[in-house]
């Protein structure tokens, strides 16, 4: 039977994405309280308007991928919590969603993608990309590694391609993603279906033509999202033409939606400035905060894994992985189409020289989601972010102030971009540890954990977030909402629900 008693820890995403499945789903007596350690909800996400203009500026995530499970289950919540008529979309094939640049090694390069006519001329006039190329058409040639345990994503792509597109096209990508080095980085746990393709078919291009059949969603992830898109046709129809989209006043508009909803309802409680300091588990779990006390049966942690680390040290891996600190720098430029050429914005790879303020990327705001703006064509806005695996050997006191991060990204965007006027508008943040980084053999660990809170802790806690299994809002939602229905629908009192039960699908136990 279900528990009765619920205690979230942690309000992002992931969170509050639990409190709002358990609050649909569960039977009304049931009681959620949610605990939130600092003074807001929504966690790294972040959308503040600034100014008498009211320009958005994202401080955390700023765009949606509009298809698989995850797309999937954010729409239909945008859906239940009336945010549809708010959603603001680009096309496939807008210069946002078709143009993105690397800047390397001194400029900034087109990537295959966009028009015929200007991938065969960034081709012919970037040898690192014809190396690239050329490394796709033998890569189905190549050897392939059966029954590799993990390898990092570094060694993966130079073993499978060429050294080239390791250090160039996926370093940026990874940075982009997880502010990550690529040379730490588990291939298996972040890009997962193209390890599964040389595992599967003995090459990555050869899974991609086989794609079809190799499916990144199982049977039941499949039929959950066949069941979405039937009851939310339409909005499912038009998102199928696009390729990104957010809400009007950013991605804190679907935080700030959830929160509204679960205000209403009765049996739902949630508190922001209550840092958990101690949990106890008896016959029911106590947690002790800042300011009171509560008692559960069941603990859904969302918290990053280094902190639940403090509360419970007694589980394994929970500090192993690290997690980056990212600074994030919105600037809006009081003139329209300052910038050099249109798209969604450029990554610079980790072996670009003369990279002093390890700039990750920049995002071109003003094409990536042009239209939440109220005065869209009076501005260009730009954002820089910075850091990640980089600042990871600095001490606290080493960390660049927000004064000298704003410098160092003004300067950057007036080398790359040509741009030298003074901004109208800006604003630093400085996002500490706030991307996971799933190390080689990220796996194998969880699944020590996923076994390690069955065994200590039976049904009385399950974990979830961003530290386990996947980074993006997508994968923060769509993992708690699965959480939550497996707690729901089991049954079973042999069935412990951890949240990391996919682990046991992924690393088989093998036979000895």
């Amino acid at each position: 039977m279900p528990p009765q008693n619920f205690v979230i820890l942690g309000g992002g995403i992931s969170g509050l994405t639990a409190a709002w499945y358990l609050a649909r789903n569960a039977p009304p007596s049931t009681k959620i309280t949610l605990l939130e350690a600092s003074d807001r909800f929504g966690g790294w996400i972040q959308s503040t308007r600034v100014g008498e203009e009211r320009i958005l500026f994202e401080q955390g995530p700023r765009t949606l991928r509009p298809s698989g499970l995850g797309a999937g289950v954010i729409l239909d919540m945008a859906a239940k919590l009336n945010l549809t008529g708010f959603i603001h979309a680009v096309g496939k094939y807008e210069p946002a969603a078709r143009n993105r640049y690397l800047y390397y090694p001194d400029r900034l390069v087109q990537l295959p993608g966009g028009s015929l006519l200007s991938s065969l001329k960034s081709i012919v006039q970037n040898k690192f990309i014809l190396s690239s190329i050329y490394s796709v058409i033998r890569e189905p040639f190549i050897k392939p590694f059966k029954n590799l345990d993990d390898e990092s994503i570094h060694s993966f792509i130079a073993r499978r391609f060429n050294l080239t597109l390791a250090d160039t096209m996926m370093s940026a990508l990874v940075h982009g993603i997880y502010a990550g080095d690529i040379k730490n980085l588990s291939i298996k746990s972040t890009f997962k279906q193209i390890f599964d393709m040389e595992q599967n078919y003995g090459s990555v291009i050869k899974g991609m033509i086989n794609s079809k059949k190799l499916s990144a969603l199982s049977q039941k992830d499949q039929s959950w999202l066949d069941l979405l898109c039937l009851e939310n046709k339409d909005l499912f129809s038009f998102m199928s033409t696009t390729s990104l989209y957010s809400f009007a006043n950013g991605i804190e508009q679907l935080v700030h939606a959830i929160v509204s909803d679960l205000e209403t309802r009765e049996n739902v409680t949630i508190k922001t400035s209550h840092r958990v300091k101690k949990l106890k588990f008896d016959k029911e779990v106590e947690v002790y905060t800042n300011d009171g006390s509560f008692r559960t049966d069941h603990i859904i942690s969302t918290i990053p894994s280094h902190e639940l680390a403090g509360l419970l040290p007694e589980l394994p891996y929970l500090t192993y992985n690290p997690s980056v600190t990212v600074a994030v720098v919105n600037i809006a430029y009081g003139r329209p189409n300052l910038l050099p050429v249109k798209g969604f914005g450029y990554l610079i790879p980790r072996i670009t020289p003369n990279n002093p303020y390890h700039v990750l990327g920049v995002v071109f705001d003003s094409d990536a989601m042009p239209h939440q703006d109220y005065k869209k064509d009076k501005y260009t806005k730009l954002t820089v972010m910075m850091g990640g695996h980089y600042y990871n050997n600095l001490s606290e006191n080493d960390y660049p102030n927000k004064d000298e991060i704003l410098s160092q990204a003004v300067e950057t965007i007036e080398k790359h971009l040509g741009i030298y006027l003074t901004p109208l508008q800006c604003m630093v943040q400085i996002h500490r540890k706030c991307i996971p980084q799933y190390y080689v053999g990220h796996y194998s660990r969880i699944k020590e954990l996923h076994y390690a809170i069955k065994k200590n802790y039976g049904k009385r806690l399950s974990v979830g977030g961003a530290s386990y299994f996947g980074v993006s809002i997508n994968d923060c939602v769509t993992n708690s909402a699965r959480l939550v229905l497996d707690l729901l629908g089991n049954e079973d009192e042999r069935v412990i629900i951890t949240g990391l039960e996919r682990v046991e699908e992924i690393e088989p136990t093998k036979s000895k």
